[in-house]
């Protein structure tokens, strides 16, 4: 059965959302990745993976040694979701259907146009919500980072 491409997020890409969301809060700091780990409850081997993704993309610049650490390469708002998990899970696709089998035909879908209506309304949302929009001073419960 081919791979959900839309709606099913890897653990990599809510931390690469999160790890982003930590360093825009942080803006003109350098994060460690112990220090953003324990802030985001990530693994610290888990996100330094990530981070490596995020930085060898150009989303964040990454700074070595003892007083190195993370930070933001563009701005939060040029960041969007989308991007943010297409450079830890690949392309993603409005294509998306749970009961896809091999015999598919889209035209003749049980479920008609409207899964692929909703993915790629989904898709959208991703597209224009970017990091800045999660990041305390925007939003409603900054608590709840």
């Amino acid at each position: 059965m081919p791979v959900n491409t839309l709606i099913h997020l890897s653990d990599a890409a809510l931390i690469a959302v999160h790890a982003l969301a930590g360093l825009a809060a942080r803006p003109g700091y350098l994060v460690q990745v112990k220090d953003l780990a324990a802030a985001i409850g990530a693994s610290e081997h888990h996100l330094s993976k990530v981070m490596q993704r995020l930085a060898r993309s150009g989303l964040v610049r990454s700074v070595k040694g003892p007083t190195g650490g993370f930070a933001l390469a563009m701005k939060p708002g040029d960041i969007s979701f989308k991007l943010a998990i297409e450079t830890v899970d690949g392309p993603m696709g409005g294509d998306f259907c749970p009961y896809r089998t091999a015999r598919c035909n889209a035209d003749n879908c049980i479920f008609g146009p409207e899964i692929r209506r909703h993915a790629n309304e989904l898709l959208a949302y991703m597209v224009h919500r970017t990091i800045a929009d999660i990041t305390p001073d925007n939003m409603v419960n900054p608590a709840a980072v």
